[in-house]
């Protein structure tokens, strides 16, 4: 056995009883206790002890791996922990430390990168972020007050700041209510069960539209990605993503008729077509009954869970996040995640949800603001690929995605008359000279 450092001599010791104990339990089950190594070792405060199997000898892998087989052996551990990794070969990897605490409250970082969508924090610190890109559709499930609203809002207002368009439903009026009238809406938040169905119409109609012009620019995109691309070297307007949520939608879809109802069919069907047309869509419910339960998890690539009812415990486990009706009462935003595991959600603090919340208000980071002021003072709005470089002190291939969020937003476009370079539009001049004023105007009625 391979011993990593800082590792607890009691720790070592657990790690020793199930090496031997291990290859007596596989042969009590008629399988070959076959293993070529164990190792120890330390990963974002927790020790791990990973038995690994020789694949070569062992035959066929389904006995090793089934559920009920997984389960029994962790039983026979004494309820140790047990996950399988079967990226690398064939691993069972032990939790032999306590997991560690997460924090209870963490509020959204104020400096998420363009283009990717923040959701919480994992053991160890590291925060899960994911390129919207990648992100696909969500399905998320809490109990009242678990942390579930407070996740849709979090990703909705990343989604402001990314300038999608948004579609939103919200039966009770209560999760997205601040954000009534917000000029990112494509139509009015929508407060019931027909209305929901009309904005999923509107999205498969903007999926015909965005159709028609995939066809017509030529390399022939097959994705937003390309689309864009292909639209600004053009000097054409590139597309906005979209986001559609349909909060309490368990509800929505047992009032349209349940899994075989027009509401599901039509939810299925914006599924496997808005993602290549950069349509995104998140089901947010308290539980899914058996029936809607198939309907809405082949549409998602990820799935949040957090605190259930003991009653909808084989739905979380049917979800992929088993045990969600274990996560305490009074631990709001803890969440169990198919991909990741445990994370504590985000959140965002009620005065910015509010301000976030104004038609009028653009969320720009504090680099953005620096290099749009700096463009209409020295560039008279010019915002090159070297510019960006210098004045934001990033790469050029990082200047260039800034380059193409900002004109997917509109806040900059190619000018004919200056070489054909990307400046700053009138909508962000107006911006930027409208805070600036804004700024003055309370230095001045605020002096020292």
């Amino acid at each position: 056995m391979n011993e990593a450092p800082l590792i607890h001599r009691r720790d070592m010791l657990v790690a020793e009883q199930v090496a031997r104990r291990l290859p007596d339990l596989l042969s009590s089950r008629n399988l070959i206790p076959a293993f070529s190594n164990f190792f120890i070792t330390r990963d974002l405060d927790m020790t791990i002890f990973i038995a690994v199997l020789d694949t070569n000898k062992i035959g066929d892998h389904n006995r090793y791996t089934q559920p009920d087989f997984l389960h029994q052996l962790s039983t026979d551990l004494g309820g140790m922990r047990l996950y399988l990794s079967n990226s690398t070969g064939l691993r069972y990897v032990f939790l032999i430390s306590n997991l560690p605490k997460l924090l209870r409250s963490i509020e959204l970082p104020a400096d998420i990168p363009l283009g990717m969508v923040a959701l919480g924090m994992k053991f160890g610190g590291k925060i899960v972020l994911l390129p919207w890109s990648k992100l696909g559709h969500l399905l998320i499930v809490g109990m009242t007050g678990s942390g579930k609203s407070s996740t849709l809002r979090v990703i909705v207002l990343q989604a402001i700041r990314n300038g999608f368009l948004l579609l939103l439903a919200d039966i009770d009026q209560t999760t997205f209510a601040m954000l009534e009238g917000h000029a990112n809406l494509m139509a009015p938040i929508a407060t019931t069960s027909q209305d929901a169905l009309q904005l999923i119409l509107k999205a498969l109609a903007e999926c015909d539209r965005r159709a028609g012009m995939y066809k017509a620019m030529p390399g022939f995109p097959e994705n937003i990605d390309e689309y864009n691309a292909a639209a600004i070297k053009a000097g054409k307007e590139p597309l906005q993503r979209i986001l559609v949520v349909l909060d309490e939608s368990s509800a929505v879809l047992k009032a349209m008729g349940g899994g075989s109802g027009e509401l599901a069919g039509k939810i299925a069907e914006l599924g496997w077509r808005g993602r290549k047309f950069g349509i995104h869509f998140i089901f947010g419910a308290q539980e899914f009954t058996k029936d809607l339960v198939g309907a809405v998890r082949e549409q998602v690539n990820l799935t949040i869970a957090f605190r259930v009812k003991p009653t909808a415990a084989q739905m979380a486990k049917a979800i992929g996040c088993a045990n969600a009706h274990r996560i305490p009462a009074d631990r709001p935003g803890l969440a169990i995640v198919d991909r990741f595991g445990p994370m504590q959600s985000f959140f965002i603090p009620k005065p910015l949800l509010l301000d976030a919340g104004s038609s009028s208000q653009v969320l720009l980071s504090e680099m953005e603001k620096t290099l749009f002021a700096r463009a209409l003072e020295s560039a008279d709005g010019k915002l090159t690929l070297a510019n960006i470089a210098e004045w934001g002190g990033v790469t050029q291939h990082q200047a260039r995605k800034l380059q193409a969020v900002w004109a997917t937003r509109g806040w900059i476009s190619k000018d004919g008359s200056r070489d054909n370079s990307f400046c700053i539009t009138e909508k962000t001049r107006d911006l930027a000279t409208n805070r600036q004023t804004a700024q003055t105007a309370q230095t001045n009625s605020n002096p020292k």
